[in-house]
């Protein structure tokens, strides 16, 4: 073994260290959540609920089975893009999203829901909830990797807004997919594959 070999692999360890130790050490999904099960009930006045994942039609509209029935639920205050868009193609973004969401759901041992203070159910008969995957909630992450918008707030089933603007803000910041090009979403239309070339 050569010397600059030698200074090499002195200078690599601390990192190599320091990139073990945080695997080890590092934080849980749950333990980053700016959004708790325990908060949003306590907001909410109402009691998360366990079900059981079926499947995920898109990155916000999913299926789960509540005591025997299987129910749709519309993730609340947010939207991504859709999958079967114009002739089933798919939006930019949208397969990422739901495969995202599947993912989660997938892995997880426990789903739960929560309802905020309106409406339970949408027109489709489609229940509208906040959904909690081992504790941290499934609409943060969503916003966080950029798969997701803050929008479809029909007050008063907007008692985590403000939170999940928070969350926004931070993946427009650091242009994280969706955000990546710039007039692709907007909060009144949607969203618009046109401004991805």
């Amino acid at each position: 073994m050569k010397l600059s070999d030698i200074k090499t692999l002195v200078k690599s360890v601390p990192i190599i260290l320091a990139v073990a130790l945080y695997l080890i050490f590092k934080p849980d999904a749950a333990d980053e959540a700016t959004i708790t099960p325990e908060d949003a009930a306590a907001l909410t006045g109402n009691e998360l609920y366990d079900v059981t994942y079926v499947e995920a039609s898109d990155g916000d509209t999913i299926t789960v089975n509540v005591d025997g029935k299987k129910e749709r639920v519309r993730l609340l205050l947010i939207d991504t893009p859709e999958m079967n868009y114009k002739e089933n193609n798919p939006q930019p973004y949208a397969e990422e999203a739901k495969q995202f969401t599947i993912d989660l759901l997938q892995q997880a041992k426990t789903v739960q829901l929560l309802h905020d203070v309106g409406d339970k159910a949408d027109h489709y008969d489609r229940l509208l909830a906040y959904v909690f995957v081992d504790g941290v909630l499934l609409q943060e992450r969503l916003l966080q990797e950029g798969y997701a918008a803050v929008r479809y707030k029909y007050a008063p089933n907007t008692t985590l807004e403000q939170q999940l603007y928070a969350i926004q803000d931070e993946a427009k910041k650091a242009k994280a997919n969706i955000w990546a090009t710039d007039g692709y979403f907007d909060e009144k239309t949607g969203f618009d594959e046109n401004a991805i070339k």
